[in-house]
Formats: C-alpha cells, structure tokens, sequence
C-alpha cells in the first residue's frame, strides 16, 4: 500500500496509518509505535507488550509430536516455551530439536517432568533479509553437492547435504517468526508462501541424493545434463526474487514446456533412471510453482 506524507512544522511530515491495523492492533490516540529503520525502509510495528510465553502439558497423545510442537510455537513467536509432563527421553528430544532448528534459543531449565526452552540470543527481525538470502544460497551449495556427487559416480556428501538441509529449515523457522510477530512488515502472506517452496526444493533435493545413495544409480549424462539445467532454471528463480525484475519470471514459464511436460517426462518414459528424473522433474515443477507469489509481491510492489 502507499500512503501520501503530510508536511508538518519544523520541516517533519506524518503518514496515514489504516484503521484496520489500528484497530486490529487495539491502538488508538497518543499510543506509541516501534519504529525499525533499516537500509531501505521504516518499519511500522504495535510494541511488544511483554514476553509470550507457554506452558504445554505433554500426554501420551502428544508426546511424539515434540518436534511439530516446538517449531510451530517458535514461528509463533513465543518466546518463552515450557514443556510440562516431560521424561528424560523427551527433554533430550526437546533440547535436540532446540539446538538444531530454534534459533536464538536454548534449554535453560531442567526439572523434574519439565524443562524450559527460551530465547537468550535471538538475532533481530532486521536479520531477515541476511537470512532469506543464506537460504537461497544453501539450495546453490546443495546443488553443486549433488552435481559433483553425479558426475563422479560417488554419493559420499550425505552428511553434508543433511547439514544444509537442516540449516535452511533452521533459518526458514526464523524468517517465519519474523513474519508472524509482524516485525517484518512485507506481504507476509506471499513472503511466507515463498519460503515454503524454497523448503520444498532443498528437501525435495535431499531426498534425490537419499534415494542416489541408497540406490547407486549408473553414471548418466542425461541425469548430470538435467541437473544443471535445474541450476540455471533456479537462478531465475533467484533472480527474479532479487533483482524484482518480472523477465525472469516469463523465463522460467516459457521453460515449463521443455523441461516439465518435454525433456523429464521423455527421460522418464525411455531414461534408465526414471525414478531419478521424477525428482529432478518434482523440483523443476517446484521453481515454476514457486515463483508465483513472487510474481504477486512484483504487483503488490508496483513493479511491473
């Protein structure tokens, strides 16, 4: 949305704030607001009133669900979480789930049948644009990994493609905790539909290597071919997110044609490696898909 400034005295100006957010946000005449600049922007948000915090009472029902639990109250925004009903076993599976994925936060209480996991360092919501970046570039080193573990015939980087793996969920979890404590006023909607492709395509590339390793596929010029197409046809996609520039957008559509519904569905039906070229094809289907809302935030932004 744009709002005009109105000139004050001593050279200031005021902007219009809409009702709506006012309202939703129990904010009325004489009230403060947080104020965030960053390199580009000023960031209008409600202050925080207090530290969230939760209390869960683990049962026999929800007891296997401590990594769902944990990674939905923290893009929640909570900032405190205590986990109530707790064994050993659990509060080792809370505190490793913490340690890989919570960013900023650690266990810091252990008690009998409850442990406290908080926030004690947690970088600020103005990281996002350094960490949505890193995301990106965990997908190129993931590829690079993969390609180079093809062309040799040797899937010996399992560990190293986990690694990355669990670093991009790690740093989408923050992006989107950002977005819903609304620190990060971008187009949440579509920012948050954009950081879900990106975890589908690193875990959609975990999962080729996964089925690679296991099943030592033969070398295969097509499959090492196809590969680095999907590096160019997800540099588009990188592009088109930072440079907002719409062409790369018409790239990657007019590319549909040959890769998805040409050369995988080909290399699928007469390819030695079919079940290979259905997950390089998944992941061609998943930049194309993906780069919808960002074709959405170029029309919300009033670039096109």
């Amino acid at each position: 949305m744009q709002r005009k400034l109105i000139k004050q005295g001593l050279g200031g100006y005021t902007v219009y704030l809409p009702k709506k957010w006012l309202d939703r946000k129990g904010l009325k005449q004489g009230d403060h607001v947080d104020i965030v600049e960053t390199d580009s922007a000023l960031i209008i948000g409600s202050p925080v009133k207090g530290k969230k915090e939760i209390s869960v009472q683990i049962t026999d029902e929800n007891k296997k669900d401590i990594l769902n639990i944990l990674t939905h109250l923290y893009r929640r925004g909570f900032d405190a979480i205590v986990l109530k009903g707790t064994d050993k076993q659990i509060a080792n599976e809370a505190k490793t789930v913490t340690n890989e994925l919570l960013l900023g936060f650690e266990l810091t209480e252990r008690k009998e049948n409850e442990c406290r996991i908080e926030n004690v360092s947690e970088p600020a919501e103005q990281k996002y644009d350094v960490l949505l970046r890193r995301v990106f570039l965990l997908i190129k080193e993931t590829q690079n990994a993969i390609l180079n573990d093809f062309e040799e015939n040797k899937f010996e980087s399992s560990a190293e493609i986990s690694e990355f793996r669990k670093q991009q969920d790690k740093y989408i979890l923050f992006c989107r905790r950002a977005l819903a404590k609304e620190k990060y006023q971008k187009e949440p909607e579509l920012e948050w539909e954009v950081l879900t492709f990106l975890m589908h395509i690193e875990h959609a590339y975990f999962y080729l290597h996964k089925y690679a390793s296991a099943n030592k596929p033969e070398k295969d010029k097509n499959v090492i071919e196809m590969l680095k197409h999907l590096q160019d046809y997800f540099e588009l996609f990188y592009n088109a997110y930072f440079s907002k520039d719409i062409k790369y957008i018409h790239k990657i559509n007019n590319l549909k044609k040959e890769y998805q519904f040409g050369k995988c569905i080909d290399l699928i039906e007469k390819g030695k490696n079919p079940v290979v070229f259905s997950y390089i094809r998944e992941i061609f289907r998943l930049i194309q898909i993906g780069s919808s809302p960002i074709l959405a935030k170029l029309f919300e932004e009033k670039i096109i």
